[in-house]
């Protein structure tokens, strides 16, 4: 049965297979690959001298099939079993501690933007507005990043069961995209009608104006502009579809998109060091 698994797992990572797809043909394969097992037993115990093997096989044979069973509820249905054992076996053994990890990097951890360096300390939280034309643009700007593969939907592939650990640790919403993703390009502007607006795109070549820049920090933006030189640090894609754990599990529910803005200042008289 070992064998006939791992030349499915060479065959499927040939082809890419994702994990879920993977562990359905795995477990089709194990429960037939258990009836050898049984066929094992079952020879053994017609002999006298064979019968404490059989005996042995016999158990082999429903542990596997006990695990089986577990496998075809979690791939192939939302049901759960009772009596499943496998958390504790899990817990026992410390569980997988570095893809758990992994997991909740994907919906915490911020890729640093790529449009400059700036200090800790010159840069602030911003509020921003989005009215309708800039929401529309932003929705196509998402359309856009996700056909470029930029940002997926799909909650980093993860099934409810992984996500509800997730949310355990992160105590609050996950979003289908991850952890806010940093736009491709983007740039504060002053507008001819005295507005400060964040305009965004795949490129410099290719943007629109997506939202309107308010405050800086606890400053209303226009007296902050009369003081300091100002610039879009980082611009990071937020909301969507996600899910967050609830009484009965995880509940998918959707906010508009929108952008995350940090705002980096500095005083234009200050000499450079």
């Amino acid at each position: 049965m070992l064998t006939a698994l791992d030349l499915v797992n060479r065959l499927l990572n040939y082809f890419n297979i994702q994990d879920k797809p993977k562990g359905k043909v795995f477990t089709v394969v194990a429960f037939v690959a258990n009836f050898y097992i049984l066929y094992v037993a079952l020879n053994n115990l017609r002999f006298a001298g064979y019968r404490w093997r059989g005996v042995l096989y016999m158990a082999l044979f429903l542990v596997f099939l006990y695990f089986i069973f577990l496998n075809f509820l979690y791939y192939f249905t939302n049901k759960k079993f009772k009596y499943d054992i496998s958390p504790k076996i899990e817990k026992a053994l410390g569980g997988n501690a570095k893809v758990h990890k992994e997991a909740v990097e994907a919906f915490t951890k911020v890729d640093q933007p790529s449009s400059g360096v700036f200090a800790e300390d010159e840069m602030l939280p911003s509020s921003v507005t989005i009215n309708h034309n800039q929401q529309l643009a932003l929705d196509k700007l998402v359309d856009a990043m996700v056909h470029e593969g930029i940002v997926t939907t799909n909650y980093q592939g993860l099934d409810d069961d992984a996500l509800a650990r997730v949310a355990t640790d992160t105590k609050g919403p996950l979003l289908a995209i991850g952890a806010p993703v940093p736009l491709p390009f983007f740039e504060l502007r002053h507008t001819l009608d005295n507005r400060y607006v964040i305009i965004a795109g795949l490129n410099s070549l290719d943007y629109n104006e997506i939202a309107t820049v308010t405050k800086v920090g606890i400053s209303p933006i226009d007296r902050a502009a009369e003081q300091y030189s100002l610039a879009a640090a980082s611009v990071t894609l937020t909301g969507g579809q996600q899910k967050e754990l609830g009484r009965s599990g995880m509940q998918e529910y959707s906010e508009k998109y929108s952008i995350n803005v940090r705002i980096a200042y500095k005083n234009p008289n200050e000499s450079v060091q």
